[in-house]
């Protein structure tokens, strides 16, 4: 018998179906929209379901992935050193890493959105972190969480010129022009192209540009590292205070972090007296000014808010999971969570069939009233695929595969007949 641990795949699981969600509700763009494109929100329906997602689902599906993906690195390693006394798993793990990097690459001529890359390239670093102090490791987690680096970045680059910002969006919107006509098409080999050029740019730049998510991710990275250091997730009734504790505060902050934000808002109007040219956010031509202190403050009350509620909804979620009538609900996310990786790319697989034009061509077509509902059915779908496949296989295929790679040899796939056991 594997020797996971059922709460930890269901939270894997539980990101997933965040993940799901949102990425229907994208419609798997992965870009930025046309000009003038309604896109998802077509009614007054669509508009709401759109800002509740961005309030409770958007970044947190995400959020919670990245803490998983930091803390499946200290368990591997604590595993490894188990195994294996005195012999170090890094390199082993940087070529696990190469693997997830050509596997996402993969993945990214279909979705630019891919996060897997951006995972292998994080996941380097990380391995230098592996025994440095917690204190540490939280303290770098904060400042990153918080967005220091773009307020840094904003510091040395200065203001954007008018016209930089004007170049900028003539540039975007034939980019989004392309892109849009290249999906609806179905044109593989000019979304392939795309893919791999103009649209793996764009992600970096959504990385580690203004908008900074990947210092997020690694923020989170470091998090995980330090509670699978802690053994949090194996050990949970020890450090149920704890899990009370960070669920009373970031309840609190949840709540908090909004009227903050809306008080910055309103006395920063009081004082300018309204909206300053070129202070706001909306810059030349409607860009957003990535440069205007208004739009850097913002972006790093969202990202902290964003951090909050995912650790709000992780430890809410583990409190409830040591009751044994939730948990016999909440563990049904962890079939899911164990095939995390299949998952992630089956995800993609659909919502390419159901929204470009090589398969049923929906994209634009409805609004988020059918899109994020259809996310949620889709992941539904998966529970109840990834259970019956547990029952016979020890790992998804593309888990399997990786495994196998990673240690240069076959794994065993099939699941032996005494190892069939229900997850409760």
């Amino acid at each position: 018998m594997s020797d996971r641990i059922r709460l930890i795949d269901a939270l894997r699981g539980l990101a997933l179906a965040g993940i799901a969600i949102v990425h229907f509700g994208e419609q798997y763009l992965g870009y930025m929209p046309p000009p003038g494109v309604p896109y998802n929100v077509h009614g007054p329906a669509d508009g709401v379901l759109e800002a509740l997602a961005w309030i409770f689902i958007r970044g947190k599906g995400f959020g919670l992935f990245s803490l998983m993906f930091g803390l499946s690195f200290a368990l591997q390693m604590q595993r490894a050193e188990r195994r294996l006394p005195g012999r170090d798993f890094r390199p082993r793990f940087a070529w696990r890493l190469l693997i997830l990097f050509v596997i996402g690459g993969l993945h990214g001529l279909l979705y630019s959105g891919d996060i897997l890359t951006v995972y292998a390239l994080l996941g380097l670093p990380l391995m230098l972190f592996y025994r440095v102090r917690d204190r540490w490791l939280l303290v770098l987690a904060l400042v990153l969480g918080i967005g220091i680096p773009r307020v840094v970045r904003r510091v040395a680059e200065g203001p954007a010129p008018q016209t930089q910002l004007l170049s900028l969006k003539a540039e975007m919107d034939e980019s989004a022009a392309q892109h849009w006509h290249a999906l609806s098409a179905g044109d593989v080999p000019a979304i392939l192209r795309f893919h791999a050029g103009p649209g793996f740019q764009a992600k970096w730049a959504f990385q580690f540009g203004p908008m900074g998510r990947g210092y997020q991710t690694f923020a989170l990275f470091l998090v995980g590292l330090w509670a699978g250091r802690r053994r949090l997730f194996e050990n949970v009734e020890p450090n149920r205070p704890l899990f009370e504790r960070i669920a009373r505060w970031t309840g609190a902050l949840t709540l908090g972090i909004p009227l903050l934000a809306l008080g910055l808002f309103l006395v920063g109007r009081a004082v300018g007296g309204g909206a300053p040219a070129g202070s706001g956010s909306p810059g030349a031509g409607g860009v957003p000014d990535f440069s205007s202190w208004a739009v850097v403050v913002g972006l790093c009350v969202f990202d902290a808010w964003n951090a909050v509620m995912t650790a709000f909804y992780v430890a809410l979620f583990v409190l409830l999971f040591q009751r044994e009538r939730w948990r016999a609900r909440l563990v049904q996310f962890a079939p899911v969570g164990r095939m995390a990786l299949t998952s992630y790319l089956a995800q993609t697989a659909i919502g390419s069939l159901v929204f470009f034009g090589f398969g049923l061509g929906l994209l634009g077509r409805f609004g988020n009233t059918v899109t994020l509902p259809l996310g949620a059915i889709v992941f539904a779908f998966q529970v109840w695929l990834c259970r019956a496949w547990l029952d016979h296989y020890r790992f998804g295929p593309v888990e399997w595969l990786w495994r196998s790679l990673t240690w240069l040899r076959w794994q065993p796939f099939r699941q032996p007949v005494a190892a069939r056991a229900p997850l409760l």
